[in-house]
């Protein structure tokens, strides 16, 4: 009953618009009185859920996805993506997935990958007169991608709260990110030849396509060097957010030339706000987690599901529900904070794959951010085209469906979602 209530204490909180990080500690506080426990619970779990040398990798990648933004790096990605898909029907509605899939193994946010994407493509595709909905549902929807192909910050906290492997996470990220891309593209290809949008003068050619590589290498290469090197064991996934700040750097300030170091002390105030956010919803939300496990949640949890059925397939299915509910009404952090430690031990009665269960729950929180009243990247998207959100998410619907088509896969066929990590062990 006492977690009842803190949820409530904690809706409310989010409901009156108390940051995420404030709205944690203040029901934190309020479980710890009305349970009996003691205050000094709230500074211990504080502290443990921030040293974490794991989480040391949030603040890299987040800086990485700056750097990448402001040097010129999206630009390349974006010249290379047209120079492969843009001849096609459609063309350009098709770069712009192929562009978020690239940049989403760089900036490992959805939510700054649809900021880049969206800066550099919703004029493009105006000025080919696509429609405006469709190309900020477009840009919008394409974003969450970011979340599901590593490096991945969602991924990043999964590994940290779940004690999984990071490595095998964003291993097991590739495949599902990259079938929901190339559904998408698929998708985009058949609507605007039914429709008539686009209508570009490009033609493909070989001469075009190895320009681009070569201006586009430096960039494309970014993922490659960071997994790669986890991969190989050269590095850390911790070391490697590090190493690719330090490439990103050399390559747009030295290379590109399209940033100098005067704009590094900006780049950096910016990444620490956020950062700083993040690590403190972090260490609040482990007091939360710390309450929950302490009142039995994880078991009572398990119970009430087992109560539902013994059959993992309805239990999937009912999982499915709640995680997409839980993205419609808050963060992919929050919500991994809250809810994986509660999976644990239905998971381990079930027998089910950890990773299996890592990637539906990613999946469907990415789906969230297309999703009112969440949906981060559909308010980005709708800032940045001048379109109602409104009308953006009306718009992005046949997109989320695709997405519901693949997460119904992934989740019906475990083997998708956990056979390249197996390939690597």
């Amino acid at each position: 009953m006492l977690m009842v209530y803190a949820l409530i204490v904690f809706l409310l909180c989010v409901a009156l618009g108390v940051p995420i990080y404030f709205s944690f500690g203040l029901t934190a506080t309020f479980a710890c009185i009305v349970g009996g426990l003691p205050l000094q619970i709230i500074a211990q779990r504080l502290v443990i859920g921030m040293d974490s040398f794991v989480l040391l990798a949030v603040p890299g990648f987040i800086l990485a996805g700056e750097i990448m933004c402001q040097g010129g790096i999206s630009k390349r990605i974006v010249d290379f993506s047209n120079a492969v898909v843009g001849h096609l029907k459609g063309g350009l509605s098709m770069v712009t997935v192929l562009t978020s899939m690239i940049i989403g193994g760089i900036a490992g946010s959805a939510v700054a990958e649809t900021a880049a994407t969206a800066s550099i493509l919703v004029p493009s595709l105006e000025k080919e007169k696509y429609p405006k909905e469709f190309s900020a549902a477009l840009v919008g929807t394409a974003g969450p991608v970011g979340n599901i192909i590593p490096p991945s910050i969602p991924m990043v906290v999964y590994s940290m709260v779940s004690g999984l492997s990071l490595l095998d996470l964003f291993l097991a990220g590739y495949f599902p990110g990259l079938i929901i891309g190339l559904s998408l593209m698929g998708y985009c290809y058949l609507v605007c030849k039914k429709r008539g949008y686009g209508g570009s003068t490009i033609h493909f050619s070989g001469g075009n396509l190895l320009k681009a590589f070569k201006r586009s290498i430096l960039a494309i290469l970014i993922p490659v060097v960071v997994v790669g090197g986890i991969v190989t064991g050269v590095f850390t996934p911790t070391e490697s957010a590090m190493i690719a700040v330090v490439y990103s750097l050399i390559v747009t300030i030295h290379i590109y030339r399209e940033m100098t170091w005067r704009s590094v002390p900006g780049i950096l105030l910016t990444t620490a706000k956020a950062s700083a956010k993040l690590v403190m919803i972090m260490g609040a939300g482990s007091v939360f987690s710390y309450i929950s496990i302490n009142e039995g949640i994880p078991e009572l949890f398990k119970e009430f599901m087992f109560g539902i059925s013994s059959n993992k397939y309805v239990v999937l299915f009912f999982l499915n529900l709640i995680f997409l509910l839980a993205g419609c009404l808050i963060d992919i952090l929050v919500a991994t904070i809250i809810f994986v430690p509660v999976l644990i031990p239905l998971q381990q009665a079930l027998g089910l794959d950890p990773l299996h269960i890592a990637m539906v729950f990613i999946i469907n929180l990415s789906i969230g951010l297309l999703t009112p009243p969440v949906g981060y990247s559909l308010y980005v998207s709708s800032a940045i085209s001048g379109v109602p959100v409104e009308t953006v998410a009306r718009y992005a619907v046949p997109f989320v469906v695709i997405m519901f088509g693949i997460l119904g896969l992934m989740t019906i066929f475990p083997q998708l979602t956990v056979f390249v990590p197996r390939l690597f062990h």
